[in-house]
């Protein structure tokens, strides 16, 4: 509509107060005739949904009515609009803007509707005693005081009402008939009223009004007594809500497991029972047991909801109910009752669902998943995680209030092992599933050919691949190979430019590189290799996919030193056909090289020693023959070429008995010398001499070094010992004198001590001790260590010192003899024995070494002990 000029002109709003979601209120005072638009922020208003006065968005605007009086008992409509403040124009909004309203609703502007209290009274309207019990089926009386709370307001016609509401529900009451209820207002019974239907009418005024009437509990399931009330006044229709408890809920309160013990409070007051958990799903997979604990409540029901007749009752001394069948989900109700209080817990509401069996897994071609389980259904396909030893999940399967599918099928593109899980937590085997190849390896030569791979699969279904190769380079010492080290750079160079590997993995083709490096046995992968030396080496690379199916190279990459002799290393048995048994695990005897100065060529040479006590019958037949030692020797040895062609020529193998090739008697004692020389195909050579000892039973305990021992220098052998014997009995007694010389290092050897078991066993390495009678055996008699002439109980390996340790063994016919090692320890470097220590070998031997050789001249000195020479050493060429 338009309004003439003579409309009163409104005040200007700012953008801010009208723009964006507004809640209005448009009132009128017939009293002054005046007009009131109030405006606020939805945030902004009372509890009646009005704009709410003082706040920070609140504004009003006020304006006298333009109307006669005569009209002004005639309906008015508000509506939104625009004004410009100009005469006879229209306004129009931006394009980008619009005025949107929505009515709420209409209401008398002096009424403020309000519930002063609601009370729960006994059914002849008084309060209840405090402790009662108000038990199912009680009749009661329920009170509600309403004003006007509208300051200075009028009185309003309005109905009182149960509320429309669900926010504001009415529980655990019935309500009589019309024709029985009792209905007040102010103490003046009103009749054919009740609170259901059109509700109790009243007067709503600024003074308070009293309204009764009457309700019958009505609470099987022990919850809350609530009452939802509503006041609606008979021409706008407001509504004002009300909601009050009438009578608490008992809480039945379960025991949380998760609770700490010391907040979990006292068993059949802070909580009244336990239940078996179920897992996510609700689910068990074992027997399920709920447990009561009587205090407040003495009674405990649980009641098959489908199957009402089907309860059990726990009471003191049975408090306890199993249930151990399987179950597709039996739905229970769970109570507790206190028959002296009369008090009833809130009804809980359970659903046990068992399921114990295993689901199953079948796999088919191409890895196609058959994922089945009959009760609880299929939840999850996991696969195992090899790396984090966990299973982690593959599939999630949706579920229907906790229950999974019959069956599932999954197209695996994974190599694994795969198992089900039900929806009760049940897993079935596990099963190993393969789909994938491991990685390919293609030399980058196209020329070349790699070994057909060794391929196994692992019990994860993961496959493996293993390729050995092998390559040949020459040491160059003038511009070394790889500069001088080969490191796991350059591993990974000599791959990239040998090997190409690809992923047979289609989701997913990367692929991670692992390189290590060993030599001898032992991982050298932190330090690299010399490559200034000879000798071979192994680079490993191992490519890995993405499931963790792995081919592993591994190169052989021998050095070849043209100017190496041959290199000696233990027999591949350790107990041989032919000859003494040896320890594989002890080092070999260390070579002396030389060079030939006529051919330039190098030549090295092995020296060894073999101590026997003479056996009967004598060994081999009686004679060691040269026969005999070719066979003691293939068995003890390997020869190996440094040039990498397995070129070798073995010279014939000589037996020197007393300076001349010959035959050693074994049925006595005596010595020889085993000799053979062994050439490669450039001309160098290594001579192997094993001095093979003989001892006569009458002899004490031999004492030889250990020639494969680092503290021995190679060919050195230990000055003769010195023997008496005990004329009275003939028991024999040597004394073996030796010196050994180490330097002070930082850190210091043996962690800065050595103690008696660390010198025993340094003893053990560094000598070779035999006994001269059939059994063998040796014991210990004396161990002593002497600093200064003072017994000490460990060597200090970080200072200088001297030190003696004395070591005495005897055989089984009570021979003996001693070991008396001068230690030293000095400042700088020093080798592992000094010159004066034991003899050592500058050349060949040309004939055999007689220490603790049963060759014995025996001179009668008078008194009880007699001494007796040795036969002095093999003479030795330099």
């Amino acid at each position: 509509m338009r309004y003439s000029d003579t409309f009163p002109a409104l005040t200007a709003l700012t953008t801010t107060q009208v723009y964006g979601t507004k809640r209005y209120r448009f009132s009128y005072s017939a009293a002054a005739r005046r007009f009131t638009i109030e405006i606020a922020d939805p945030a902004d208003v009372d509890e009646n949904g009005l704009p709410k006065v003082g706040s920070s968005s609140y504004y009003t605007v006020n304006y006298a009515s333009p109307f006669a009086a005569s009209l002004e008992d005639t309906s008015v409509i508000f509506y939104g609009g625009v004004d410009n403040k100009q005469q006879g124009a229209d306004k129009r909004l931006p394009d980008d803007k619009q005025i949107e309203a929505t009515f709420i609703r209409a209401a008398y502007t002096d009424y403020k509707p309000v519930f002063v209290s609601t009370t729960l009274l006994d059914k002849n309207g008084a309060p209840f005693p405090e402790g009662t019990v108000i038990q199912d089926g009680t009749e009661v009386t329920i009170q509600a005081k309403v004003k006007n709370g509208y300051e200075n307001g009028g009185t309003v016609q309005c109905h009182l009402q149960l509320s429309d509401s669900k926010d504001y529900p009415t529980a655990g009451l019935s309500f009589p008939d019309t024709a029985d209820q009792t209905v007040t207002i102010n103490g003046v019974e009103t009749a054919d009223v009740n609170i259901t239907g059109e509700g109790i009418p009243f007067d709503c005024s600024p003074t308070e009004t009293v309204i009764t009437y009457k309700a019958v509990v009505d609470n099987p399931d022990g919850m809350a007594v609530t009452v939802g009330q509503m006041m609606l006044d008979d021409f706008f229709q407001s509504k004002r809500h009300s909601g009050d408890t009438l009578i608490p809920p008992i809480e039945l309160v379960p025991l949380d497991p998760e609770k700490p013990v010391e907040e979990q409070g006292e068993a059949g007051k802070d909580y009244h029972y336990t239940r078996t958990p179920a897992n996510e799903n609700g689910w068990n997979n074992a027997d399920v047991s709920i447990v009561f604990f009587p205090g407040d409540f003495s009674e405990f029901h649980i009641v098959d909801n489908k199957n009402v007749s089907d309860v059990h009752y726990l009471v003191p001394g049975n408090t306890t109910q199993a249930f151990t069948d399987e179950l597709a989900g039996k739905e229970l109700g769970l109570q507790a009752h206190n028959p002296t209080t009369g008090e009833m817990s809130t009804l809980k509401d359970d659903t046990v669902k068992i399921d114990k069996t295993a689901p199953a897994l079948a796999a088919g071609a191409g890895g196609a998943l058959t994922l089945t389980d009959g009760l609880a259904g299929v939840w999850k396909l996991e696969r195992y995680d090899a790396a984090g030893k966990s299973w982690v999940t593959a599939q999630e399967y949706p579920l229907t209030d906790g229950n999974g599918a019959a069956s599932q099928t999954h197209a695996v593109a994974q190599n694994g092992r795969y198992r089900v899980v039900d929806a009760a937590g049940n897993a079935s085997a596990a099963q190993a599933v393969t789909v994938n190849d491991p990685p390919a390896v293609t030399p980058a030569d196209p020329g070349a050919t790699l070994p057909v791979p060794e391929q196994s699969t692992d019990e994860n279904g993961l496959v493996h691949a293993v390729i050995h190769d092998s390559m040949q380079e020459s040491i160059d010492r003038e511009a070394p190979l790889y500069g001088g080290r080969f490191t796991t750079e350059d591993a990974k160079d000599l791959f990239d430019s040998r090997y190409g590997f690809s992923s047979n993995v289609d989701r997913d083709d990367g692929l991670s590189y692992r390189y290590t490096i060993s030599q001898g046995g032992k991982d050298v992968t932190g330090q690299g290799v010399d490559t200034t030396q000879p000798g071979a080496f192994t680079v490993t690379c191992v490519a890995t996919d993405a499931d963790g199916n792995t081919t592993t190279v591994v190169l052989t990459d021998t050095l070849i030193d043209r100017s190496a002799p041959p290199t000696v290393e233990w027999g591949e048995d350790p107990d041989p056909p032919v000859g003494p048994s040896f320890d594989p695990l002890k080092p070999t005897p260390k070579p002396v090289v030389k060079e030939d100065t006529e051919t330039g060529k190098k030549h090295a040479y092995i020296y060894d020693t073999v101590t026997e006590a003479v056996k009967e019958p004598g060994a081999y037949g009686g004679k060691l023959t040269a026969e005999v030692a070719a066979e003691i020797l293939s068995g003890r040895y390997r020869f190996e070429t440094a040039q990498g062609d397995e070129v070798l020529t073995y010279g014939p193998v000589t037996v020197t008995v007393e300076g001349k090739a010959g035959s050693l008697d074994t049925a006595k004692p005596g010595s020889c010398l085993i000799s053979q020389t062994v050439t490669d195909s450039q001309g160098n050579q290594t001579t192997v001499y094993l001095t093979y000892n003989l001892l006569g039973r009458d002899l004490p305990p031999a004492i030889d070094y250990n020639p494969g021992d680092e503290t021995v220098e190679p060919g050195s052998v230990l000055d003769e010992p010195e023997i008496i014997e005990d004329w009275q009995n003939g028991t024999k007694y040597a004394t073996v004198k030796d010196r050994l010389v180490q330097a002070v290092s930082n850190p210091p050897l043996s962690g800065g001590s050595l103690d008696g078991d660390e010198l025993r066993a340094l003893l053990q390495s560094r000598y070779q001790f035999t006994s001269a009678q059939p059994d063998g055996a040796l014991k210990e008699i004396r161990f002593a260590v002497t600093q200064n002439g003072k017994a000490v109980e460990t060597i200090d390996t970080t200072r200088p010192g001297d030190y003696l340790i004395t070591y005495t063994l005897e055989d089984s016919s009570g021979n003996r003899t001693s070991l008396f090692l001068q230690y030293s320890l000095r400042e700088g470097e020093w080798g592992g024995q000094l010159a004066g220590g034991g003899a050592e070998a500058e050349g060949p031997y040309t004939g055999e070494r007689s220490n603790g050789l049963p060759l014995l001249s025996l001179a009668a000195a008078g008194g009880l002990l007699a001494l007796l020479a040795l036969k002095k050493r093999a003479d030795r060429q330099g």
